[in-house]
């Protein structure tokens, strides 16, 4: 059993969140570094982060639509990921 289980609405959610956590990181290190150097730096950790998450969301989201539109008897060899971590898909119904 995992400690840390994932359903694909939690999984698209916390893609969200992420997303909105490095806008406003990248806000905040505008803001308040005065460094170029660190602020350069803190503004391509926040837009890597960025870009990971939307891109594991939209692969989520492909993932699910594939799941979505295939015959039953197709899903048994079918699994999604985000972030490396499996995502439990029992709560997508036909």
């Amino acid at each position: 059993m995992d400690l840390f289980t994932l359903d694909s609405e939690s999984a698209k959610n916390l893609g969200l969140g992420t997303i909105a956590f490095s806008v406003v990181g990248l806000l905040l290190v505008l803001k308040f570094v005065k460094s170029l150097v660190s602020k350069i730096l803190l503004l391509a950790v926040f837009g890597v982060l960025a870009y990971f998450s939307f891109t594991q969301r939209d692969a989520l989201s492909i993932c699910i639509a594939k799941i979505e539109s295939a015959a039953p008897s197709d899903l048994s060899s079918t699994s999604c990921s985000f972030f490396g971590q499996d995502i439990s898909l029992k709560s997508i119904s036909k």
